[in-house]
């Protein structure tokens, strides 16, 4: 066979992204990019412990109990070890099972998950320095991201069926565990076949338990990528972009140089953003906007109605207008307006089940109207009410809190940890390992020092 014919006539960009995850280096990360990757390190850690002791957590770490595992990673919040890939995957399942996890709002991805997941697990097994570990963080979060805006952004016809964190995650783990290996060129090319092939997850499992299966799979998918191509697991040259390849399958006049262009000047992961909110991060302008209305009226005003205009994709992603469990309410743009329009808070008290069958909140989800509407920018909304005494209210929120041009400060992450951390650990724990955290670049040996908290 003429191995010319199996060379596509698209941009190399398997290549292009091999060779940068092979040579990246923490040195070379401008300031803004470390300070950015260690805050998501930090909301990754937080977003863990608070969720780590889900019903589903415990369903998935007792699943890897069954099928066994060599104990070289500990599972968050348990006393229970497991092989690296096994850890990532459970441990990525609480850290997302809360829907407090970050998100770039561009795509709808979740990129700290899996990577945080996969490398803390990883760390636990290899030493890893804090400048390692933080740049193979910040270099998964770049690949995921850049890759979700291929899949997603003009001129792409995407179909937004698919779960896109589940597509591109796997790629990312992949390519930051290949550079804590120190894989070269050719393997890096590899462990993108590798990940890519495992690309997986569509929407309709929202509200579910599978939801939060789809991240955790691929923190696993990128550690298998990894180690296969490390012991020279062999796959296509051009993965990516081949006819037939992943953005071939997964999209359709997809813009390829998004990707690669601006590689190492330009930093998706300064897009990357935390939500101050436990839901869907389309829903959260529509909660700024109902928190300045509750916060404008008076202690005993009661809302009648409203009407909500929001981004069409708020409604597509989180359109579930009566949920009936916890998982559900992430997707239920009502359910939170009618939440935080009662009781005036938009937090995790309101994602329980006693806020779910409050009559006083399923009364007012029933009166709340949802207009999408193309001219609302994605972190914009406008939220309308009548007031039970006639008086009309309006809110119109143009950048929602959490995002990249209102984003949460060191002190709102802190607190966001915190609290999280406090469900699980002592006080005392707490504020060592976030003092651990903010300085992790410093840090000698992550996974020992975070372990020795945790577990210690």
């Amino acid at each position: 066979m003429d191995v010319s014919l199996s060379v596509p006539s698209r941009r190399a960009i398997t290549r292009e992204l091999a060779s940068y995850a092979a040579d990246s280096r923490f040195a070379a990360l401008p300031d803004n990019v470390k300070r950015e990757a260690t805050r998501a390190f930090l909301n990754w850690i937080g977003c863990a412990l608070g969720g780590c002791r889900e019903p589903a957590v415990a369903l998935a770490a007792a699943t890897v109990a069954e099928l066994g595992g060599s104990p070289h990673a500990s599972i968050i919040g348990l006393q229970q070890r497991t092989d690296v890939a096994s850890a990532a995957f459970v441990n990525c399942i609480s850290s997302s099972v809360q829907a407090f996890d970050d998100a770039h709002l561009a795509t709808v991805t979740h990129p700290s998950g899996p990577a945080g997941s996969a490398l803390f697990a990883f760390s636990e097994k290899s030493k890893v320095s804090g400048e390692d570990f933080l740049n193979a963080f910040a270099l998964a979060i770049e690949i995921e991201c850049r890759l979700s805006n291929v899949l997603v952004l003009p001129p792409s016809q995407f179909n937004v069926g698919f779960y896109v964190t589940g597509l591109t995650a796997p790629i990312g783990v992949a390519l930051a565990l290949g550079n804590l290996l120190k894989l070269d060129q050719q393997r890096m090319n590899w462990a993108i076949g590798l990940g890519a092939s495992q690309s997986a997850g569509f929407r309709a499992t929202h509200g579910t338990m599978t939801a939060h299966f789809r991240p955790g799979h691929a923190a696993r998918c990128g550690v298998w990528a990894a180690m296969l191509a490390a012991k020279g697991f062999t796959g296509d040259d051009y993965s990516l972009e081949a006819d037939k390849g992943f953005f071939d399958v997964f999209s359709a006049q997809a813009d390829l140089a998004l990707a690669v262009d601006g590689l190492g000047q330009h930093f998706e992961l300064l897009s990357n953003t935390y939500k101050p909110y436990p839901c869907g991060i389309v829903i959260h302008p529509t909660l700024d906007a109902c928190l300045e209305i509750r916060q404008a009226c008076n202690a005993n005003a009661k809302v009648a109605q409203a009407t909500l205009r929001v981004h069409p994709l708020a409604l597509s992603l989180t359109g579930v207008r009566t949920p009936g469990t916890p998982l559900e309410s992430h997707v239920s743009l009502y359910h939170w307006a009618a939440a935080t329009l009662v009781r005036g808070a938009a937090g995790l008290a309101e994602m329980q089940q006693d806020c779910i069958d409050d009559p006083e909140i399923a009364t007012l989800r029933a009166r709340i109207e949802a207009i999408p509407d193309a001219t609302i920018g994605r972190g914009e909304a406008i939220v309308e009410v009548m007031l039970t005494n006639g008086q009309t209210m309006r809110s119109h929120i143009r950048d929602a809190r959490g995002s990249v041009a209102r984003p949460m400060t060191d002190e709102e992450l802190d607190a966001k940890f915190s609290a999280q951390a406090r469900m699980v650990l002592a006080e005392e724990k707490v504020q060592a390992l976030l003092q651990l955290c903010r300085g992790l670049a410093k840090v000698p040996d992550v996974g020992k020092a975070i372990g020795a908290v945790l577990h210690g």
